[in-house]
């Protein structure tokens, strides 16, 4: 020991080789990431080596010779009896020993990850014999987060993680999945529940709906009307909390009026809405005072979004008169009635299983029934497949389906479902759409607030991305653990380094260097920032890398396929033709 300066200490390299063997092990002296051990009695420290050199000693001293090595390490635990904690309560001084850590001490170290309360995904890549166990109570409450380029393994760790989860002794573990890209249905097989826009009954996958009175008033307004003047917004957020308050009645259990407002998830008709905002505006006036409208030309229909139609306004003093104060939004009944009519939203605006309200509010099914379908079944896995979806709607569904779970579990208190009784952890792949730093959607609003309070309600977050620039800083900065596979952009490195919860010094320089299927898990799920080489999925995601020279060894397929596909482009959904292989 050469110099101790808090936690840092600098070791001097008297005449010790580069490569020793002990009981038949090769070691190398001096590699960035390597643990050391010093013993101070029945004490031992443990230190990480963060710094190599060999020009000259990081301090002056007369008896340092040139080209002298030392290296730099930094302390982060101890161990008494044969039990580690993280944290030193006492400081080596000049001149004590500093040994490798065999794999006995390894032991030490990660016997603190108690295996009833852990999954295994791997093994820690300095030793084969050791394995990689994240803490599941912290990895979920505390939050995490999953970052890697292109290619790296990230694919194949959630595929692995998810499968621990499922098959290593949690049965009532409730995973969602938020999925953008349909990659997790390969992946989840038998441990879970598949649902998503225009699903293939062959595979057992189930259709996706997201009830549009269950959105908040400021999205349902964004998806179904578009912006409006003030005037005219108000008047209409007035007019849907009055057909809530009516609705309201026909509910198994009627809620306060006093709390019901035009959020309150209850249902009503969005057609008979229409109607009635078209036929105020279409109406003319057949007396001076404009208080007897005229006699319709053609009777209409809310349910099939037909107009009531009336004579035209005369343009002089005569009857029929134009309608005194028009709300003006004729644009915006234009777009909901195209939206209402569009197969594109057919799963927001016409929800199937009872969830479509008739004209006078009344439903078959309710919220209940829905998220039972998504997280209270018995699978412990469930993928929210939302790659169906339009790109303009993708962010506000995303934060509705997000808003209905966590609520639910919120307003459960203490009943077997709730978060506390029954956590759920939620992944959000591809994170960076829905967490862009500076953006404002209703899927930022909703998961912002489950990273600040999520754990008081046994909510977990696990964001996964491979743009961790893009994501908000205040999210990762809630994450409790980072998992972190290769990263070659800098821009990238230096945001997660930013967000590192329990960086040593030397960890985060190695993320371009790491192994394919290699990651630095950091925080609270593990005692100490470990590397660990994870386990290769049993099944693979979809979006894994294809099996290049073993496709293109193949005979060429038949262009007929071609239809195929352009019919599947045509209907928006996975449809063999005659041709295909299903």
């Amino acid at each position: 020991m050469d110099s101790v300066k808090g936690a840092v200490v600098t070791i001097r390299l008297y005449e010790v080789p580069t490569f020793m063997m002990i009981d038949g092990r090769s070691y190398r002296v001096g590699q960035i990431g390597a643990f050391l051990r010093i013993p101070l009695g029945y004490t031992h420290l443990y230190a990480i080596c963060t710094l190599v050199g060999a020009a000259a000693a990081p301090i002056n001293n007369e008896n340092t010779k040139p080209g002298q090595r030392w290296l730099s390490a930094t302390l982060f635990g101890e161990s008494i009896g044969g039990v580690f904690e993280r944290g030193v309560s006492q400081y080596p001084t000049i001149g004590d020993e500093v040994h490798l850590v065999t794999p006995e001490d390894m032991r030490v170290i990660y016997a603190s990850t108690i295996e009833e309360r852990s999954i295994n995904v791997g093994h820690i890549a300095a030793t084969s014999g050791i394995s990689g166990n994240l803490d599941l109570g912290r990895l979920i409450t505390r939050h995490s987060a999953v970052v890697g380029s292109t290619g790296s393994g990230k694919s194949n760790f959630m595929a692995v993680l998810v499968e621990a989860i499922a098959t290593q002794g949690y049965p009532a573990a409730r995973v969602l999945i938020i999925d953008p890209h349909g990659e997790y249905a390969s992946a989840v097989g038998q441990y879970g529940s598949v649902f998503k826009i225009n699903p293939d009954p062959r595979k057992e996958e189930k259709q996706l709906y997201v009830p549009y009175w269950a959105l908040p008033y400021d999205e349902l307004q964004t998806v179904a009307l578009g912006p409006m003047q003030p005037g005219a917004e108000t008047a209409i957020r007035d007019e849907v909390t009055e057909r809530k308050k009516a609705a309201a009645k026909h509910l198994a259990k009627q809620p306060p009026e006093t709390v019901i407002t035009s959020d309150s998830p209850i249902p009503f008709s969005l057609r008979k809405l229409w109607f009635d905002l078209d036929d105020f505006e279409r109406q003319t006036f057949s007396d001076n005072a404009r208080t007897n409208p005229s006699e319709k030309v053609r009777n209409g229909s809310a349910q099939n979004l037909i107009s009531n139609l009336y004579p035209a306004p005369n343009p002089g003093n005569s009857a029929p008169f134009a309608h005194p104060r028009p709300r003006n939004i004729a644009k915006q009944l234009e777009l909901l009635k195209s939206r209402l009519q569009d197969s594109r939203f057919a799963f927001l605006f016409q929800p199937g299983d009872g969830f479509s309200p008739d004209l006078d509010g009344k439903i078959n099914g309710d919220l209940d029934i829905l998220v039972q379908s998504w997280v209270g079944h018995d699978k412990p896995v469930t993928v929210l497949d939302v790659s169906g979806l339009p790109p303009e709607v993708l962010s506000i569904v995303v934060g509705t389906l997000v808003r209905i779970v966590y609520d639910m579990l919120f307003w459960a208190y203490d009943l077997p479902i709730s978060g506390r009784n029954q956590p759920l952890l939620l992944i959000l792949e591809e994170a960076h759409i829905f967490l862009q730093e500076g953006h404002e959607s209703a899927a930022h609003r909703t998961i912002s607030r489950i990273a600040k309070e999520g754990r008081k309600y046994g909510v977990g977050l696990c964001v996964v991305t491979q743009r961790p620039v893009e994501i908000e800083s205040t999210v990762l900065s809630q994450c409790g653990t980072m998992i972190a596979l290769r990263l070659a952009n800098s821009a990238d490195r230096s945001k997660v380094e930013a967000a590192m919860p329990d960086d040593l010094g030397a960890l985060s320089g190695m993320l371009p260097a790491l192994r394919t299927g290699e990651g630095i898990v950091l925080g609270e799920a593990m005692p100490i920032p470990s590397r660990i080489q994870f386990f290769k999925a049993r099944s693979r995601l979809r979006g894994d890398d294809p099996d290049v020279p073993q496709a293109w060894r193949q005979s060429r397929p038949d262009g007929l396929y071609y239809e195929s596909a352009l019919n599947n482009w045509r209907q928006q959904t996975d449809v063999r033709g005659e041709n295909g292989d299903g």
